[in-house]
Parts: structure tokens; sequence; C-alpha cells
């Protein structure tokens, strides 16, 4: 089994801002001005992304969405707050009659973050933005910003929002 690091090093991959490790491996070879972003994008991007139990995804929100492929480690878990208010959870693995799934689509709008089940394991996915990823389209949230519009999520806004942005 490849390891960790060996994925890293292998893959050629960097800290994310958001947390975890990742390396834009495509993006178009075409650009389209985005109504949304009210700017140039590519058409789409992808990386790869690496999370652990001390690197979680933290709690952010794409203007796109956002398409996760799982590939290796231990299940990811993807936390979904939706514009509308609902939570909801989307466990990312191989093993599909435990309700795991090998892909998952995070909508535009959604604040989300992700997390390793195994606090000793890592996740290895692949990210797909269309249009494509742009950090001008990326926010990343506090705890102070989420804990009031979701108390019910507390233990969630606490493991994966930064109490202070880096």
């Amino acid at each position: 089994m490849t390891t960790k690091q060996e994925y890293i090093e292998q893959l050629r991959l960097e800290a994310h801002p958001e947390g975890g490790w990742y390396r834009q491996v495509y993006h178009s070879a075409k650009s389209v001005y985005d109504q949304t972003s009210l700017a140039s994008r590519y058409q789409y991007t992808s990386i790869y992304f690496i999370l652990d139990g001390g690197s979680p995804s933290h709690l952010h929100r794409l203007l796109h969405d956002e398409i996760w492929y799982y590939h290796d480690g231990a299940p990811i878990v993807v936390h979904c707050f939706s514009p509308n208010g609902d939570y909801t959870a989307v466990k990312l693995g191989r093993n599909l009659s435990a309700g795991e799934q090998l892909q998952f689509r995070v909508p535009a709008g959604t604040i989300f973050g992700s997390e390793v089940t195994d606090p000793t394991s890592f996740g290895l996915v692949s990210c797909a933005v269309a249009p494509g990823f742009d950090y001008h389209d990326f926010e990343l949230y506090t705890q102070a910003q989420l804990l009031p519009i979701f108390p019910e999520q507390a233990d969630i806004i606490k493991r994966l929002a930064y109490q202070n942005l880096p």
C-alpha cells in the first residue's frame, strides 16, 4: 500500500490553504467568461487532494459545483451546510454496501469541509470544478461566523472551521 508521504512526493503535492495537500493536475485549454464570477475562468480544473487526521479540509464555500472522486486510503466524510440551512454528511469510500460513495457533487454555494474517518490514516481524492477553480471564488469560514448559524453542528464546526483564518 502506498503511504501518504509517498503520494505527496510522487504526485508533487503541496500544502493547501484550506488544509491537506494538493496539486492542480488538469485545466481546460479554453477559458470562458463566467457570469457568476464575473470574470474569465477555465472551463474546468482538476486536482489531487490528500487529507489526514491532522489536516482536514476546513469549512469553505465555492461559487461553482465541485465533484469529489475517491481513490485510496481511509474513507472521507464531506460535511455540507446548504444555503437553506440544511446539514448533510456524505462518506466517500469503497464500501458501497455500507453507504459509502465513490464520487459526490458538492453544489455551488454550499459551505463544506471534509475529514478522514480514521485520524491515524489519510484519504486521497480528486476534485473537479466547473467552471474552473479560482481563489477569487473561494471563501474560508471561521468558527465565530458559523456557530451562530449552525449551533446544532458545533462539534463539526469546532473540528473543521479555523478559529482565525490563516
